[in-house]
């Protein structure tokens, strides 16, 4: 799968970066590096020539945003004037010269993209992100990130709640596949509580759409999450000891069924 290289750029035409303001970037997670042109206004009614306050501005901004959503944003300067901002940023930010740069900056945000830890996830993971996007909204796909970044350094005090992403993304995949390999809706599989997951494996076991090990592993991942995640309906604490091999197994289980099923739906799409 091509990797994708969403980048916002900002420059100094008053309308466009209007509509680009910086804090698109707390809505969209998907923008991954940010081109700043030196010579922008931090205010519209500010007079005379920009300097490089506008800069100092948008990386104060830029760390701010890194610190809130715990997440790298590379950054650089693309301008027509490089030596006077390589002079004041050096050490801080890679710059461009608009002229004469272009390919050095494309290689530079493809190579600072591609280092991304979410990217590189996405690169260890090809198959399962060609398939995601036939089960998960782009949010989804956002936690199902996470767990897997998670999982190369988890925090035991994270783990219950890492288990309860796990059940949730668990329950949507069943949705997804009621509606797509069952054409029934998910709701008139629900059982007591609302509990649908193991209804629709088990008519999706009957109906021999998957085999039985993966209705089992279905059973077993969604209660094992529900009991020891932190889940709605557990009226007592966990007696047993959660640690990484514990949330690794259960992340590898979700991971096969959105295999196994995302694949089904590929080929009846």
């Amino acid at each position: 799968m091509p990797m994708k290289y969403p980048f916002l750029l900002i420059d100094d035409d008053a309308d466009y970066c209007n509509s680009i303001l910086l804090e698109v970037l707390e809505a969209n997670r998907r923008i991954k590096t940010v081109v700043l042109d030196g010579h922008c206004f931090i205010e519209p009614e500010q007079k005379g020539q920009p300097g490089v306050n506008f800069v100092y501005h948008a990386l104060h901004a830029l760390d701010d945003l890194e610190r809130a959503q715990n997440r790298l944003i590379p950054r650089c300067v693309n301008t027509e004037l490089p030596g006077e901002f390589e002079r004041e940023l050096a050490g801080l930010v890679p710059v461009f010269d608009k002229g004469q740069d272009a390919g050095y900056l494309f290689h530079w945000i493809k190579q600072s993209t591609d280092a991304l830890p979410e990217n590189r996830v996405r690169s260890a993971h090809v198959r399962l992100f060609e398939l995601i996007p036939l089960i998960y909204n782009d949010l989804e796909e956002d936690e199902l990130t996470d767990l897997l970044l998670f999982e190369e350094h988890p925090d035991i005090s994270d783990i219950p709640a890492k288990l309860s992403v796990i059940r949730r993304l668990l329950e949507k995949l069943s949705d997804v596949s009621a509606v797509e390999l069952l054409k029934r809706s998910p709701e008139s599989f629900e059982a007591f509580r609302g509990v649908s997951v193991k209804p629709i494996f088990d008519a999706m076991f009957t109906k021999k759409i998957v085999p039985k090990p993966v209705n089992k592993l279905a059973h077993y991942l969604y209660s094992y999450c529900s009991e020891y995640g932190t889940h709605i309906y557990r009226n007592k604490p966990p007696e047993y000891q959660l640690n990484s091999y514990v949330f690794r197994r259960n992340l590898n289980g979700l991971l096969e069924l959105i295999l196994v099923c995302g694949s089904l739906i590929e080929k009846k799409s």
